[in-house]
């Protein structure tokens, strides 16, 4: 009659229970903690109508992270241009697509920019050089307009800079103007860089 019971009502019982337990941790690991929150934070940028995903990440977090990141960098140097009153204003958007073709930072572009011309208004007449590019004894290399001043920059870091490893403003400095006192020229570049990347301008 024990067993009869215990088949009856004590197995099926614990059985419920044990599965009941399982969906209940389920639940609450899936809407608490860190794994949680990003889960949420997810769900919240899915549902914007700006944003679309043909596949959802797996890491939720530096995914939105990235996507942030990207449609905030011409925003980001479009007003530090308007800070500066830079004659480069309307081409934030330019710069960053153009040094993401050839692997280059944005940011770094815009620094070296601050750094050389005070972003293009230090420079010759019509030259739209504004990171003493090619600038030597000889004279002053200048382009036709500033987006093929860009687009020349950003591929002449990456393949004369980057090709080689030299990454960092202090990495660069060695090549770009490797007499640069006390390495003021990289410190200037880092400190603008920094601006850039912290809003803090």
């Amino acid at each position: 009659m024990k067993s009869l019971l215990k088949l009856l009502v004590w197995y099926p019982a614990t059985i419920i229970t044990l599965l009941f337990t399982i969906h209940t941790y389920q639940t609450y690991t899936l809407t608490t903690g860190a794994s949680g929150l990003i889960r949420q934070e997810l769900a919240s940028l899915t549902n914007s109508p700006s944003i679309s995903f043909s596949a959802l990440p797996k890491v939720a977090f530096e995914i939105k992270t990235a996507f942030a990141t990207r449609d905030a960098r011409p925003v980001v140097i479009e007003k530090y241009f308007a800070r500066y009153n830079s004659p480069m204003q309307g081409l934030g958007e330019y710069i960053v697509q153009t040094g993401e073709e050839y692997g280059v930072d944005p940011y770094l572009i815009v620094a070296i920019g601050q750094q050389e011309s005070n972003l293009g208004k230090l420079m010759p007449d019509n030259c739209y050089n504004a990171w003493g590019w090619g600038i030597h004894s000889a004279g002053t290399l200048c382009f036709s307009d500033w987006t093929e001043a860009i687009m020349v920059y950003a591929k002449g870091l990456s393949e004369g800079y980057h090709a080689y490893n030299l990454y960092t403003p202090d990495e660069i400095m060695t090549k770009y103007v490797p007499h640069s006192p006390g390495g003021a020229w990289a410190k200037g570049v880092n400190q603008f860089l920094s601006d850039l990347q912290t809003g803090d301008f």
